[in-house]
C-alpha cells in the first residue's frame, strides 16, 4: 500500500523549467557578457543551482565570487511572469493527499535559494513532510530517497516518486522506488522517448489523471 508520495519540483509540480533556464542566462550574460543557450544550461541540469552557475561561469561553486544573490533575484523577478502559478489542481491535490493519510514529500534538484521562492509562489509552504533539496557536485536524489526511506522506516515499495526527467526514473529505481513518470509539462515531449524507455511504472500525460491513481495505489488497488 501506498504510503509516501515524492515530487519533484519543476515541470511536475509547475511549468517552471523555462523560467530556470532564463534565470540563468540572464545572470550569466549580465556577469560575463556571455549569453548561454537554454540547451547549454539545461546541460547542467541535475546539479544544483549553484553547480548550474559554476559551470556556466567557470567558477567554484562554493566560490564567493558565485553570484547567487544576483541569480535568485533574477528568479524572483521573472517567476511571476514565467511561471505565475503551479499546474491547475497541484495545490488540492497535495491537501487531499494529507486528509487521505498519505505523506507528501519534495525531492529537488533545486537547492533552498530558488526552491523556496517557488512554495511560496505557488501557495505550497507548510504541504511537505520533508523537503530534500539538490547538492552542486553531483545528482544527488538517490541518496535523498534513501535517507528519506530511513526517516520514514519505509519500504521501497510503500513509495512513489513523481518527477518529469529521465534522471529521475534512473535515480528512483537505483532505491527501487516505483516512479510515475509526469509528462504533462510543456517540455515533456522533448525527453518523451528517454523516459519511456527507462520503462517507468506510470506515465502520465494529464495532470486530472494522477489523483486516482494515487488514491487506487493508497487504498492498494
Amino acid at each position: 500500500m501506498l504510503k509516501l508520495v515524492i515530487f519533484d519540483m519543476d515541470g511536475t509540480l509547475g511549468d517552471t523549467l523555462g523560467l530556470c533556464i532564463e534565470a540563468f542566462r540572464e545572470c550569466v550574460e549580465e556577469v560575463s557578457g556571455r549569453r548561454p543557450s537554454a540547451a547549454e544550461v539545461e546541460g547542467y541540469f541535475g546539479v544544483s543551482d549553484r553547480g548550474v552557475l559554476g559551470h556556466l561561469l567557470g567558477l567554484d561553486p562554493e566560490s564567493p565570487e558565485l553570484p547567487v544573490a544576483r541569480l535568485v533575484e533574477i528568479y524572483k523577478r521573472l517567476h511571476p511572469r514565467l511561471a505565475p502559478a503551479p499546474f491547475p489542481g497541484a495545490g488540492e491535490l497535495l491537501l487531499r493527499l494529507r486528509t487521505e493519510g498519505l505523506g507528501t514529500a519534495l525531492i529537488t534538484g533545486k537547492e533552498a535559494y530558488t526552491a523556496e521562492p517557488t512554495l511560496e509562489a505557488f501557495g505550497m509552504v507548510g504541504l511537505f513532510d520533508h523537503i530534500g533539496y539538490g547538492v552542486p557536485t553531483h545528482n544527488c536524489k538517490d541518496e535523498c530517497m534513501r535517507r528519506l526511506l530511513r526517516e520514514f522506516a519505509l519500504l521501497p515499495e510503500e513509495v512513489i516518486y513523481i518527477g518529469d526527467a529521465p534522471s529521475d526514473i534512473e535515480h528512483a529505481h537505483r532505491v527501487g522506488i516505483p516512479v510515475i513518470s509526469a509528462a504533462w509539462a510543456s517540455t515533456a515531449a522533448s525527453v518523451a522517448y528517454a523516459c519511456e524507455s527507462l520503462r517507468p511504472e506510470y506515465r502520465l500525460t494529464n495532470f486530472d489523471d494522477l489523483l486516482p491513481l494515487l488514491l487506487r495505489l493508497h487504498k492498494g488497488e
